[in-house]
């Protein structure tokens, strides 16, 4: 299942069930940009930046945030993402 990647973090599979249920979890969009803004500036993450862009991905506007904290190691990540 894990495979390396460029930069260095393992690729990861996740079932559909858990995609649908973190996205329901914030059923008011500005709780879901409130948690990100949160996560940003938990201890250990240290952000001082965030960014909001807007990006065209297959024909439809995302938005995207991006901060400068420390975030996670790509073992962590991969932990989250099983």
């Amino acid at each position: 299942m894990a495979k390396g990647t460029e930069q260095g973090i393992r690729l990861s599979c996740m079932n559909p069930a858990f995609l649908n249920s973190n996205s329901t979890s914030h059923t008011w969009p500005f709780s879901a940009v409130a948690e990100l803004v949160d996560n940003a500036s938990d201890p250990g993450v240290c952000a001082k930046q965030m960014w909001i862009d807007v990006v065209e991905e297959k024909g439809h506007l995302c938005l995207t945030f991006t901060d400068n904290g420390c975030g996670m190691t790509p073992s962590k990540l991969h932990k989250m993402l099983r």
